[in-house]
């Protein structure tokens, strides 16, 4: 079949699964006595059409879209990480212990850099357990996200806590590994535009470089990968570094553009979230920016909708979940098609 009839036919199954996602949303909203067309007007309303709300928009679609890129590599290699939270956040505590001894000079890269190396070694564990000995790489990437958290508590609280000793949380990062904010007046940051670079630059590996096609080959069919020379193992190990480090950075860059330190819940469910990212993007890198902005405008208008109209925020939570099961529906029938 010609891929762009396949393309269409998948854009048009993702758009049926965010209009579901609505309805469905929508019945619980009613369930709740409320009125969908009001709801829907003070989310859209609050994160789009004003100025704060639209920059607190993209504010969130920073980590979104850079975990979402890295669970988008790791599922073109069909392994399912479900990590991203505790890639994120061990990305985000070696960035923070490391910021006081980086020079002033290679401040901000050597803490972005340093976020990628955790998050990377944190998902090349489960990487290489998959690799290695088979080991189902979902069970163990829950099981790191929770000991991930446990170790942000026990660090804020701990070792890295500040020295007064008061708040469960670190000093502030130094000046120089801080990202300045990129529209005066907002909280929009730089963070944007390495997300928006991670972006391209992730679209060209997996599109016009050989690792891409290697992944793609080794997600779809191992056997055949095995077959054509491809060491898929290794391809397994490599996809999950890369996702993990990807999750790293949106830790670091969360810490640098907008909390300037660690502290408990600094990225809540951001790693969960950007499997519906990556999934609603049907896995195209290009594509990630514009689902996590979708995703952006849920939780601030919801925000809004919560305050305003009293409707409970786990509405939104219903609708990603929908999101989560639409999206693997579609692929599923959308492989079947494929291989018959």
């Amino acid at each position: 079949m010609d891929d762009r009839v396949t393309d269409w036919r998948g854009g048009l199954g993702m758009a049926a699964v965010v209009a579901a996602g609505l309805i469905i949303a929508a019945l619980f909203v009613l369930a709740a006595g409320k009125s969908p067309a009001a709801v829907f007007r003070v989310m859209l309303g609050h994160a789009v059409a004003t100025g704060p709300g639209l920059a607190e928009v993209m504010v969130r679609a920073v980590p979104l879209c850079l975990a979402g890129l890295g669970v988008a590599v790791a599922f073109r290699c069909n392994v399912f990480n479900i990590g991203a939270d505790g890639q994120l956040v061990v990305g985000a505590i070696l960035a923070t212990a490391a910021a006081a001894m980086l020079p002033p000079a290679l401040a901000l890269v050597g803490f972005l850099v340093c976020g990628i190396i955790g998050g990377a070694a944190y998902g090349g564990i489960a990487g290489w357990l998959k690799a290695r000995f088979g080991v189902s790489e979902i069970i163990v990437t829950i099981m790191q996200n929770y000991i991930a958290i446990q170790l942000l508590t026990w660090m804020v609280r701990g070792p890295m806590q500040e020295k007064m000793g008061m708040f469960p949380r670190s000093d502030a990062i130094p000046g120089a590994a801080m990202l300045d904010i990129l529209v005066t007046g907002t909280r929009v940051h730089w963070g944007i535009v390495i997300a928006l670079a991670a972006t391209g630059a992730i679209h060209v590996l997996m599109r016009h470089a050989s690792f891409g096609f290697q992944v793609t080959v080794v997600g779809r069919n191992p056997l055949v990968a095995r077959f054509a020379g491809i060491r898929d193992r290794r391809i397994v190990l490599l996809a999950m570094l890369v996702s993990g480090g990807l999750a790293g950075l949106a830790g670091a860059v969360e810490i640098a553009g907008l909390h300037h330190r660690l502290q408990d819940d600094f990225a809540p469910g951001f790693g969960l979230l950007a499997i519906a990212v990556a999934l609603l993007a049907r896995l195209e890198p290009l594509a990630v920016p514009f689902s996590a902005l979708l995703f952006g405008i849920l939780h601030v208008g919801s925000g809004a909708v919560q305050r305003e109209i009293g409707l409970p925020f786990p509405v939104v939570w219903i609708f990603e979940a929908i999101v989560i099961f639409g999206c693997l529906g579609v692929t599923a029938v959308g492989r079947r098609k494929v291989t018959a």
